[in-house]
């Protein structure tokens, strides 16, 4: 996202015939108080103004913060709370030792031993009890899920066997935006509820890029508020990112509250893509050849078979009474296979069969099995269940978050 610059607000107030004589950016109310007053209450437990400050100091450092630095901060040291008081009612804890040994593990993630990474964190203004602080509540959290979560998760070997599948091979998605940043003074709050109806009311895209031509405080305003490049969808923050992944050409997402201003965004264009070389794709199937081509015995046979099998192990009965050859598991890749089975072979999920050609008075009969990519290093089926366990515990681990977050009290200052 571009980040409007002060000189908007001038153009802003001239747009809506508001005349000032000195535009400033006000403090954020949290600078004006005590470092040590409440920013927000869960449940029994206090998140200081010093907390959000520190964590967003640290999330600074580390690179890992949202466009909503306070935001998200706040979410984060919320996350951490719940999960301290759901360790507390399961009597769970963290001795010295083992926060001593998460933030070495931490810190070698940047090739930096434990005292050099407390160090470097401390010169950049992150004290020490916060890094502690957040190595805790990560080490109670693991010891939760991992005592409670792994025994409601199950992978099956079909699930490792789907997740090779090149249909598993999760896509890039990209977006073409404009944007509209509008202030959220209270000086101009009247104008912006007026304008906030317009942009909510424009049914194109040119119509939202007049109006962030006349409004928008953001230095796209005289694009229309339109971004050139394509935006990944994945380098979004959370909100946005979500509902553009779920959104449509045209659609105008907002109000959002983003860098301390009322922004709207219009998906312009969407475009989906699985880089998947070609060269690369190899493919498991079974051949069966019924004597009789396209006889209508033989196409109620190929009914019974949609109906019945699964899976390339179920369609060996299928072959009886048929000579040994009749029934062939091929494994190649897809530029290596006859160019009439890859042509009704491409039209094939996992599973599926076709039986649209024959050859030599045969009816050929054609089941996908897999449909992998190629690698050097190809992971066994055991380490692809663990990842596939890592991940489903992770998934879980996160709606129970969600969960305990929705069931706390919280109180904002």
């Amino acid at each position: 996202m571009r980040f409007f610059q002060t000189s908007a607000f001038s153009r802003f107030a001239l747009a809506t015939g508001i005349v000032l004589g000195l535009v400033c950016a006000s403090l954020p109310m949290a600078q004006a108080q005590s470092p040590f007053s409440p920013a927000r209450k869960v449940n029994d437990r206090v998140i200081s103004q010093y907390d959000v400050q520190q964590r967003m100091r640290f999330l600074e450092v580390l690179n890992s913060g949202g466009a909503d630095l306070r935001a998200d901060a706040l979410q984060r040291l919320t996350d951490e709370a719940v999960q301290r008081d759901y360790a507390q009612r399961r009597n769970v804890r963290v001795n010295r030792d083992e926060i001593n040994d998460g933030i070495t593990e931490f810190a070698s993630r940047a090739e930096m031993t434990a005292a050099e990474f407390i160090a470097a964190l401390g010169e950049a203004g992150v004290d020490r009890e916060t890094i502690v602080s957040f190595v805790e509540a990560g080490l109670l959290w693991r010891k939760l899920v991992g005592a409670e979560l792994p025994i409601l998760v199950a992978v099956s070997g079909s699930d490792a066997a789907r997740a090779r599948d090149t249909a598993a091979i999760v896509g890039t998605q990209r977006a073409l935006l404009s944007e509209i940043f509008l202030p959220m003074d209270p000086e101009f709050a009247e104008a912006v509820q007026q304008i906030m109806g317009m942009i909510e009311s424009a049914r194109s895209i040119e119509e939202f890029a007049q109006i962030a031509r006349e409004f928008s405080l953001a230095g796209s305003r005289d694009q229309g508020g339109r971004l050139p490049d394509w935006v990944p969808v994945e380098n979004l923050p959370g909100q946005l990112g979500a509902l553009v992944r779920e959104g449509r050409a045209g659609q105008i997402i907002g109000p959002l509250e983003l860098s301390g201003a009322i922004a709207y965004f219009q998906i312009r264009a969407l475009d989906s893509q699985r880089d998947i070389p070609a060269d690369r794709v190899k493919l498991t199937y079974q051949r069966l050849l019924l004597p009789g081509g396209r006889s209508e015995a033989n196409l109620a046979r190929v009914a019974q078979m949609r109906a019945q099998v699964t899976n390339c192990a179920s369609l060996g009965p299928f072959a009886r009474g048929l000579p040994e050859a009749a029934l062939v598991e091929h494994e190649a890749l897809m530029q290596s296979i006859p160019q009439s089975d890859a042509v009704e072979l491409a039209r094939l999920d996992r599973g599926e069969i076709s039986a649209n050609t024959t050859e030599g008075g045969n009816l050929v009969v054609l089941m996908l099995c897999a449909r992998e990519l190629e690698f050097e290093d190809r992971p066994s089926d055991s380490r692809l269940r663990d990842m596939i366990f890592e991940e489903r515990l992770s998934a879980m681990a996160d709606v129970k978050l969600q969960e305990l977050v929705a069931d706390a009290e919280i109180i904002d200052y």
